[in-house]
């Protein structure tokens, strides 16, 4: 829990909200698969021994014909969709904010009803 209060983000309950947050989540996963381990993948597999040479395969690709340019593209994009993911995420698990305190006739100060709210 820490770790996660570290990075700004406060779990609180609610179904809703990690149903949506299940998106971002995933989508971050399917992005380190696709752009940080893209020489991985069967179709690029073959010019890991050459990463720095044209490869016929990659003439294609985003970056290509080279491996280290078609993986350079693939894991920018990653690492931008993955922030944005990420400020999603850390949208919907801010920490609340305290409502404004109401003044009671005998003087004192009362929290307002907002803070019981998830």
């Amino acid at each position: 829990m820490k770790t996660l209060t570290r990075w700004g983000i406060h779990p609180r309950p609610g179904v809703a909200r990690a149903l949506v947050a299940a998106v971002p989540a995933l989508l971050a996963l399917y992005l380190v698969a696709r752009g940080w381990l893209y020489p991985l993948w069967p179709d690029t597999v073959g010019a890991i021994g050459h990463p720095f040479t044209a490869d016929p395969g990659l003439g294609g690709a985003w970056g290509g014909p080279t491996l280290a340019g078609a993986w350079a593209v693939h894991a920018l994009i990653a690492l931008g969709l993955q922030a944005v993911c990420f400020a999603v995420v850390r949208a919907l698990y801010r920490p609340r904010q305290p409502g404004p305190e109401r003044t009671s006739p005998a003087g004192t100060t009362t929290p307002s009803s907002s803070t019981n709210r998830n």
